[in-house]
């Protein structure tokens, strides 16, 4: 598989090459894509690949909005650190570029949170392969992340690092490339049983607002929720707020900025029975639903 992309505009019309334009047609397998605005109608795609033919890397590339591929020829390598890195997520910087952050396993078997900023120009502009943002013990994984809105990014992630169960943490990067918060990130959820799946979305103001599914009660999943300021303070009760206790498992959550500090989150939930609805609830920048 390769990459390829189309614009589309607002009328339905197809404004690139027929069936789009190659982004990256390297060797062997590209895939896991994602992309943001870059801010002036094109994109920046990032991508999985595993053009070296062992292990898979993260490269990334952009399209301007008339489809002129930027970039250097198949995309600019983000990381091509030891063994895999994937399951990539990419927000703004801002100015043109992209702030990218993954899953590596460069240290081993378990995956840590690896992160890195292109310039608009493709440079790549932090340490070589990627910052750590979090290398705790054991596995983190499922991450998330948005712009902090001054050039950097706010990451969650679930993470195994006390043994068997997963909690939910974060840390923010500078738009230089520096962890702000607690060395592998602040613990925004250590409540019983698993915590996993965090969405992520900015409060406008230098934080972010983090929803994920939880399973304190024991029983099945829940939907909660957790605001944290710039600084890294948790502002909500300590591990979150109850969006949804309702019966059955709630999941597939998806939240977004309600543009005065809270968010507006969604979610699948079977409580009337075998099906599933689709239910939604707004809670507030002060944490009030």
């Amino acid at each position: 598989s390769d990459i390829y992309a189309q614009r589309v505009t607002s009328a339905g019309a197809v404004l690139w090459t027929a069936d789009g334009v190659a982004v990256s047609t390297a060797a062997n397998n590209q895939g896991a894509l994602q992309l943001t605005s870059d801010g002036a109608a094109g994109a920046i795609i990032a991508w999985q690949d595993a053009r070296s033919g062992s292990t898979s890397d993260i490269y990334a590339q952009r399209v301007t909005s008339a489809g002129a591929v930027l970039w250097t020829a198949d995309g600019v390598a983000v990381s091509t650190a030891a063994n895999n890195q994937g399951a990539l997520q990419l927000t703004s910087d801002g100015a043109g570029g992209a702030i990218i952050a993954w899953e590596d396993f460069r240290a081993g078997t378990t995956s840590d949170i690896y992160a890195q900023r292109v310039t608009s120009t493709g440079a790549v502009l932090w340490t070589a392969n990627g910052i750590p943002v979090s290398t705790a013990a054991s596995t983190q994984s499922a991450l998330q992340l948005t712009s902090d809105g001054a050039g950097g990014a706010i990451i969650a992630w679930q993470d195994f690092r006390v043994g068997t169960t997963s909690d939910i943490y974060a840390q923010r990067v500078t738009s230089g490339g520096w962890p702000l918060w607690t060395a592998n990130g602040v613990a925004v959820s250590t409540a019983a049983n698993n915590q996993y799946s965090p969405h992520v979305s900015s409060d406008g103001y230098g934080g972010a607002i983090i929803a994920w599914q939880d399973a304190r009660s024991g029983t099945n999943y829940d939907i909660y929720a957790q605001r944290v300021n710039g600084l890294g303070v948790l502002l909500w009760p300590a591990d979150g707020i109850a969006i949804s206790t309702a019966a059955d498992n709630q999941g597939a959550l998806q939240l977004t900025s309600d543009g005065a500090g809270g968010a507006i989150i969604a979610w699948q939930d079977p409580r009337g029975g075998t099906n599933y609805d689709i239910y939604t609830q707004g809670i507030s920048a002060g944490g009030r639903e």
